[in-house]
This record gives C-alpha cells, structure tokens and sequence, in this order.
C-alpha cells in the first residue's frame, strides 16, 4: 500500500453507469470493493435496467457504494455524463459494469500522480487483457510505446495513426478530476457512439499529458451481447469519421501519412477485431 505520511491520500472516484448488467455486475463492483486503494467513493448510475441489476447492487453492503437510478433512459452518453458529474475524488475512474480491473490497479495509478505532481499529467493509462463472457483469457493489448510520460495531443495523433484507439477502455484510466469536469460533458453525436471513449480522452488530453503505465491492470470483456459485438464494420468507419470532424474543428492539424495510415489501419484491425469476435465465446 502506498504510505505518504505527510498527507492523507487523496479520494478516488469510481464511476460504474449501468444498464441491464445483471450478469457481471457483482463481479465487477468486487473488484473495485477489493480494491488495495480503499479511500474510494463507488457511485452508480443505473440507465433503467429492466432486470435484476438494481436489487443486486441494492444487496451489495459497502459504504462507499453511492447508487441512484436516472429516471429514464439517457443512452450510454447521458449515462456517462451522468456519472461524471456526481464525483469528488480528486481522481476518477470510469468503469463499465461488466470489466474488471486488478486489486491494485487504483493504488498503482494513483501512485504516477502522486510522485508526478508538476508533470501536467491529466490521464495515467495502463495495459489490458482480454477476456470473454466466461472470465476465460483472450489476449493482451499494449500501448504502443515505452513507460513514461507523452504531450497529450501528440499521444493522440498517435492514436489515429495506429488506427484505433491506443489508451484502452475507460477501465484502464484514472483521469484527474479536474481535468474532467474543465472538460465538460462527452460532445459527441450518437452516430459516433463506439468512439465516445477516444471522444472524451481526447477532450481531456487537450489539458495536459498522458502517462502510460506498462502493467497489466485492466480486463476488458467480450460478451455476445457488447456493442462492441455487433458492430461489425463500423468501427473503422466511425473512427474515420471522428478523424475527419477533428479536421474539419482543427482539433488536430494531420498529416496525409497521419490521414493513410489512420484508413488502412483502421480497416485492418477491424477486420482483425470482427474475427476476435466471432470466436472468442465459442471457448
């Protein structure tokens, strides 16, 4: 555990929004409850589930847990900034209800920006596994890159370089909160919803500087009922239409190498990421 005698450490809020999660939900807040980091608030925000997910979390005895119910359906957007909205942690960790991060994945990342703090950093990213519905080992995904600190929209462009997005789901990132709330709600249209995650760290790394923690931390699960699962072709199409509205704003100046490479990439993962898919549940 991390000891800094000369000050208290600082409250981690950890977002959970939820929607018909019944199926991991209990899993997923024991892996936050458990955490090795214990100052921690847990808040939920259910999307009216139309299962049993509220009365479990209701039977779930922890004080930290903070759950409130949206009156009606926001979508997954409004849910996000729902959630976002009621924290205050100094940090905040944006967990989706069927993922799973390892018992020391707070304290570790809390530990960048506390031996980091005139480094600007605004979001600490760690690596992940892959796993299926069943909990089963799929594979790793890593950051591109060496441990350390990179220029926030210069880590961005790089993202659109490879094609995909590099930081991992919002699991594997504990955002400062300051950074957060300077950068408002998630602006993005419907249409760009598979890009939401990319959308908000790029809102936040417009403020300061990432860190990449090169450590597995984070579990990201494929379930045949995921967005992520249906969705087939459109992740290339919709990351290239978010490349071409940051053009569009001058959000970021790319290059044509920038532009060819975010295509062809692009299109290659998916491709890749679709077959993952379709396999990855029959184990």
């Amino acid at each position: 555990m991390i000891k800094y005698s000369t000050y208290p450490l600082p409250l981690v809020s950890v977002c959970i929004p939820t929607y018909n999660a019944s199926a991991t939900i209990l899993d997923t807040l024991s892996c936050v409850i458990n955490q090795t980091y214990t100052n921690l608030e847990i808040i939920i925000c259910d999307n009216c589930s139309n299962d049993d997910t509220v009365s479990l979390i209701e039977n779930v005895s922890d004080h930290r847990i903070k759950l409130s119910v949206n009156p009606e359906n926001f979508g997954m957007v409004g849910n996000f900034n729902i959630v976002l909205s009621k924290t205050s942690g100094k940090y905040v960790k944006l967990l989706c209800a069927d993922d799973i991060i390892s018992p020391d994945c707070i304290e570790k990342q809390v530990k960048v920006f506390l031996e980091n703090p005139d480094q600007h950093i605004v979001m600490v990213a760690a690596e992940k596994h892959v796993i299926n519905q069943k909990g089963d080992f799929l594979f790793r995904k890593k950051f591109p890159g060496k441990t350390g600190i990179y220029p926030g929209m210069q880590a961005l462009r790089k993202s659109f370089r490879y094609g995909t997005n590099i930081f991992g789901e919002p699991g594997a990132i504990l955002f400062l909160n300051k950074a957060i709330q300077k950068a408002g709600d998630i602006q993005i249209s419907p249409h760009l919803t598979y890009v939401v995650d990319l959308q908000l760290y790029a809102q936040v790394l417009k403020q300061g500087n990432l860190f990449v923690l090169k450590e597995f931390l984070f579990s990201f699960r494929l379930t045949s009922t995921s967005y992520s699962a249906h969705s087939k072709w459109k992740p290339a199409i919709v990351f290239n239409q978010l490349r071409k509205k940051y053009s569009k704003e001058n959000f970021i100046k790319f290059s044509l190498f920038d532009k060819l490479s975010a295509f062809i990439m692009s299109w290659t993962l998916c491709v890749f990421r679709y077959a993952i898919f379709k396999i990855s549940n029959k184990k």
